[in-house]
């Protein structure tokens, strides 16, 4: 049901207060103007500043002091008994009505008798109550029922596009027509903006930087709309976005997981629906920390040409009291809203471990995140990444939310030989093969995950760098002899998190033709310490 049904399904069964929850004034207003409204029924905004305005055609006229025939001037302190007393049928909007209330506390009484009255009253009356953030007083919980506003889906979008290319060629710029292609680009990237963003978003890329000289709408619009999109939804708090520019290339290893992501690249087709493919829902990875869970999150989205939308549990549940449901219920709709998208949940864990406590808050979150996960239609594909899964609710990881749970475990040797030639090769190094030994020097780092592998790849250069020569095969083993890898502390949660695989739980994302079981003593010869 989109907010306009049931904004007038309210109506119609004589609710007779309703808040609405947006920071876009103009579009609750727009939407309220799009109804079907009868002939004589009114259609008014008021508010501190601009006291009365008449909205709709055909309503009765209000005077300037008040409603017709009224001798007061409606004021913080008495709005609300001029509206009660008003005999013309109605729908009044107080913007920012908070504030009132804040002000002075008798009007939530007020505004409570209204909303127990009008429902058995004639003329029909109603009041639209507008705020920047759900502020219900509990007096009211029950008997106001408060609606949320969200973004522009792709139909407003388009309109809102058409309205910043008329207001450029009003400036006395001629933009060229738009393509259908390039139109469907341009509003795929607005998409997850605010109308308000939106809009000023699409003026800016009609405007060259160095004058007011209209340009063209065209293909370099889009990169500068993403650039500004990505700022707009960081500074919204829990989202942060991504483009899709991540190779699978990037990866070394991991040969079951990418074949598995391969297999699922078209599945989100209408051509996949038309066959009877389900949308794939999501899918789980779990490994100790450096193992390239991260980075495969990014490569998703590059390899199925999707954004990349990464939440941020920490700024969910930062902020006052009540906000954190506010929070979540925000990033999914953003996200369904730019679907098809991936949406990644960096280490889930420490959002939702011992989610019984903190007053109950992040049990709500976890409960409207897993409704959401269990329940949703958009092509939003959630991929989540965890480190330690022994405090995570167990219902969180079972099939139906997620379509593959995965273990990333320390790369084997051909494993570490591909990933020591992905980021030798970031390091502009061509000729990887051909200039080290790769399989000597994965043979002296087993136990190492990718991220110290990079790490001694970088360590590496120092000092070659310093002599002003080529990097040897020498550097790269010096480099890793001087290096402890986290398989020395943490083996027995490798171990613990191992069982997963053998109790059938999850999959190895890479290809195991030896035991799952390595002896860590020896990895450098070292003492085992478990911390």
């Amino acid at each position: 049901m989109s907010f306009r049904q049931e904004l007038a399904l309210h109506f119609r069964t004589r609710v007779a207060v309703v808040q609405v929850i947006s920071h876009e004034e103009r579009r609750v207003i727009q939407e309220l103007r799009k109804m079907k409204w009868p002939d004589n029924h009114g259609l008014y905004t008021w508010d501190i500043g601009d006291q009365f305005v008449n909205l709709k055609e055909g309503s009765p006229p209000l005077s300037a002091k008040g409603m017709p025939g009224g001798e007061r001037t409606p004021t913080p302190d008495n709005i609300l008994d001029i509206l009660d007393q008003c005999q013309t049928p109605g729908t009044f909007i107080l913007k920012d009505f908070h504030q009132v209330w804040d002000a002075k506390r008798s009007n939530i009484r007020k505004l409570r008798n209204i909303a127990q009255r009008w429902p058995h009253a004639q003329p029909p009356r109603f009041i639209v109550l507008t705020s920047p953030d759900p502020c219900l007083p509990n007096e009211l919980k029950e008997e106001v029922p408060v609606l949320e506003l969200g973004k522009p889906n792709q139909a407003e979008m388009n309109a809102i596009l058409d309205q910043a290319v008329d207001a450029a060629v009003g400036r006395g710029g001629s933009l060229q027509k738009l393509s259908s292609e390039l139109r469907q680009k341009v509003v795929e990237a607005a998409l997850g903006l605010s109308g308000i963003q939106a809009e000023r978003v699409f003026q800016r890329a009609t405007v060259s930087g160095d004058s007011q000289r209209i340009c063209p709408v065209d293909e370099t619009c889009i990169d500068l709309i993403v650039e500004q999109k990505r700022a707009i939804i960081r500074e919204s708090g829990a989202l942060e976005y991504y483009p899709a520019n991540e190779g699978i290339d990037q990866v070394g290893g991991l040969s079951e997981l990418k074949t598995w992501l391969d297999q699922r690249k078209q599945a989100f087709t209408e051509e996949a629906r038309e066959y009877g493919l389900d949308q794939p829902r999501g899918l789980a990875l779990i490994g100790i920390p450096g193992t390239g869970k991260s980075l495969c999150a990014k490569v998703t989205a590059g390899l199925w040409k999707m954004p990349l939308l990464r939440l941020d549990m920490g700024a969910v549940f930062s902020g006052a009291l009540g906000s954190s449901e506010r929070n979540i219920r925000e990033a999914i709709q953003i996200s369904e809203i730019i679907a098809p998208c991936v949406l990644w949940v960096d280490e889930i864990e420490k959002a939702f471990a011992g989610s019984s406590g903190d007053s109950g808050t992040a049990s709500r979150v976890l409960g409207t995140f897993l409704t959401w996960m269990q329940e949703k239609r958009a092509a939003v594909f959630v991929f989540a990444t965890a480190n330690n899964i022994e405090h995570l609710p167990p219902e969180f990881l079972r099939k139906g939310r997620f379509d593959e749970v995965f273990f990333l475990d320390l790369p084997l040797d051909e494993e570490r030989e591909a990933i020591l030639e992905v980021h030798l090769k970031r390091k502009e190094f061509h000729m990887v093969r051909q200039e080290f030994d790769l399989p000597r020097v994965a043979q002296a780092t087993r136990g190492f995950v990718g991220a110290e592998l990079e790490a001694v790849v970088k360590d590496a250069m120092f000092p070659a760098f310093r002599e002003r020569r080529q990097m040897t095969t020498e550097d790269l083993l010096r480099s890793a002899g001087d290096m402890v890898p986290l398989a020395k502390s943490h083996a027995r949660r490798i171990e613990a998190l191992r069982e997963l695989v053998t109790t059938g739980q999850c999959r190895n994302a890479s290809v195991r033709d030896q035991k799952l079981s390595v002896n860590f003593d020896q990895i450098r010869g070292s003492r085992l310490i478990d911390l």
